[in-house]
C-alpha cells in the first residue's frame, strides 16, 4: 500500500557519521546550527527545526542517559568514556545497515524497544516526506528515517478511531521530515519516535503531539544524519 504522499526517487545514502559528534558539540557551543546547504548528494538540505534549540519536554522517554544526547554520547565514546555496549540503551549509538553486511540472514533487525527508536536498521530510509501510511511499515527501514532526523508516529488501530487517525495524519502531512503508520499492538494510543526519544499518550488530542514534533524533527541533539533526504526512500508496507 502506497502513502498518501509521493516522493521523487533518490539514491541512497551511506556516510559515517561517528566524527560528526564532535563538530555538532562543537556548533551547540557555539550556539550554531548544522550547515543547511548540501546534504552530499548534490540535492538542497532541510532547514532545521525551528524546535532545536528546546532540549527537553515534559513527559518524554530519553534513552541518552547521563550523556544526554546523541552528541554526549558520542563525544563520550570518541573520548574513551564509555563503549556503546556499555550503554543502558545501546542502540542510541548503533547505526550499521544490517543487510548490508556479510553475515546478513534475510531478516530485518529486530527491536527489544517497540516502536524502536533507534539502532542498527536496513540500508534504505523509509520515505518521511510528511507520509501517511494506512498499513504498517518495516521497522528497519522506519528507523532509517529516524537516524535522518525524522519524527514516526504509530497509533494501535485497536485504541484509536479512524476520524481520530485522520486527524492525526493532518499534523504529519503538513510537515516535511515525518510518517505516521498503525502499529497493532504497541498497547497505547499514540507514540512518537525519534532517534533517542519517545513520547507516549492515550490522548489523540494531547497537544504534545505537536509539540514533541516541533521539538525533535531535525533536531540536531539527538538526530546522527539531520538532513540527510527523507524523500527517495522505500515507500512499501509490511502487509
Amino acid at each position: 500500500m502506497q502513502p498518501r504522499r509521493k516522493a521523487s526517487n533518490m539514491r541512497p545514502l551511506r556516510n559515517r557519521w561517528t566524527a560528526l559528534a564532535a563538530a555538532l558539540a562543537l556548533g551547540a557551543l557555539a550556539g550554531c546550527t548544522p550547515d543547511s546547504g548540501s546534504d552530499g548528494d548534490g540535492s538542497a538540505a532541510a532547514e532545521p527545526s525551528t524546535g532545536a534549540a528546546q532540549t527537553e519536554m515534559e513527559g518524554v522517554e530519553s534513552f541518552f542517559g547521563e550523556y544526554g544526547d546523541y552528541v554526549g554520547v558520542m563525544t563520550a565514546i570518541q573520548e574513551g568514556k564509555v563503549t556503546a555496549e556499555e550503554l543502558e540503551y545501546p542502540f542510541v549509538a548503533q547505526q550499521e545497515h544490517v543487510d548490508t553486511l556479510n553475515t546478513w540472514d534475510g531478516q530485518g533487525p529486530v527491536y527489544d524497544l517497540k516502536p524502536p527508536a533507534g539502532g542498527n536498521h536496513l540500508s534504505v530510509w523509509q520515505t518521511c516526506t510528511g507520509s501517511v501510511y494506512d498499513a504498517p511499515i518495516a521497522d528497519g527501514n522506519a528507523v532509517h528515517s529516524l537516524e535522518h532526523g525524522a519524527v514516526w508516529l504509530t497509533y494501535d488501530p485497536e485504541l484509536v478511531e479512524q476520524a481520530d487517525i485522520d486527524a492525526l495524519a493532518l499534523l504529519i502531512n503538513a510537515r516535511d521530515y515525518s510518517l505516521m503508520s498503525p502499529y497493532p499492538g504497541q498497547g497505547v494510543a499514540v507514540s512518537l519516535q525519534s532517534w533517542g526519544n519517545r513520547y507516549q499518550t492515550e490522548e489523540v488530542s494531547d497537544p504534545k503531539i505537536g509539540e514533541y514534533l516541533d521539538t525533535y524533527v531535525l533536531n540536531a541533539r539527538f538526530n546522527p544524519e539531520p538532513n540527510a533526504p527523507c524523500s527517495g526512500g522505500v515507500t512499501t508496507t509490511a502487509s
